[in-house]
């Protein structure tokens, strides 16, 4: 008979059934905070925050005419903008380029700026290494600022093949 709970009575049952349902609801009731206050433990830590981002593309520098007497062709665009954000003092935008230009030719970038000091166009003809473009960045943003691209080539160079080069600018300290 042990283990058959057929022959328990209903007193029995009815305890039986109150204790079962007591030992499921006791983890649920430990784990409730109960009172007129609580307490909890909350961390928050405000991390470096350096952002860039650009907003459209340069148009082909494409070099089709000169003016008569001159020794430097060039073609410049500035349709692209970007934005920083950062939290942190004494930044820097830098840029470099994928694989040089060809002999006797330049590629020029200007960074416009309302909160750093901008370096005017700078060559970044052979700029594997970083080079500086915008200095003296603070704390805070700089929105939607211009992005000059300035090809120039020697009247003496033939003409070159379309190519492609890769400018990459980074906020960096």
């Amino acid at each position: 008979m042990s283990g058959d709970f057929r022959y328990l009575d209903c007193s029995m049952k009815a305890k039986l059934l109150t204790l079962l349902l007591a030992s499921l609801l006791l983890p649920i009731l430990s784990v409730a905070q109960v009172g007129s206050s609580v307490v909890q433990n909350l961390t928050v830590e405000v991390k470096p925050i350096t952002k860039i981002a650009v907003t459209g593309n340069p148009g082909a520098l494409f070099i089709t005419d000169t003016q008569v007497g001159s020794d430097v062709m060039s073609v410049s665009d500035d349709n692209s903008k970007y934005s920083m954000v950062t939290n942190v003092d004494n930044m820097k935008i830098v840029a470099s380029i994928n694989n040089e230009m060809p002999t006797g030719t330049k590629l020029m970038v200007r960074l416009e700026s309302s909160s750093g000091l901008s370096n005017g166009f700078v060559d970044v003809s052979n700029a594997r290494s970083p080079v500086e473009v915008v200095s003296g960045l603070g704390k805070g943003s700089d929105l939607n600022q211009t992005i000059t691209y300035t090809f120039a080539a020697n009247a003496s160079v033939g003409s070159i093949n379309t190519d492609t080069r890769v400018v990459t600018l980074t906020l960096t300290n």
